[in-house]
């Protein structure tokens, strides 16, 4: 972007100069100078006109791609974050199973070891 308006800039300046030299050496009469410069205005509005189109062209596109690259970017992470999320969820329910199996261990151990405790009792209360 700044090389275009550097390049404008230079073209308007070079353009000014240019007529300033034309004038001062001019071998023509003032009504052919006149007609030459606006002849040479008008050729310098339209290149002026064509650079500042092409400029614009290429702004767009480049937003374009800016804007593309952007999209991308933003599906990448919303897919990684997904997959990252699903791995989490994964792990928690597996977690869940694995406390929900052991639970029922530990709850099944504690019974067989009240069971005999508690048959045990019974029969020395037979006993006695």
């Amino acid at each position: 972007m700044a090389q275009t308006r550097d390049f404008v800039l230079g073209l308007f300046v070079g353009a000014a100069v240019g007529a300033a030299v034309a004038i001062l050496y001019a071998p023509q009469s003032g009504p052919e100078t006149r007609d030459f410069l606006k002849q040479r205005a008008g050729d310098l509005k339209d290149k002026s006109t064509a650079a500042l189109d092409t400029a614009k062209e290429k702004v767009k596109d480049v937003a374009g791609n800016v804007a593309t690259s952007a999209q991308q970017l933003v599906d990448t992470s919303k897919q990684q974050l997904q997959t990252k999320v699903s791995a989490v969820q994964a792990a928690v329910d597996a977690g869940k199973q694995a406390f929900q199996e052991k639970s029922t261990q530990l709850t099944e151990e504690v019974q067989q070891d009240v069971s005999p405790a508690t048959s045990g009792a019974a029969g020395s209360n037979a006993s006695a």
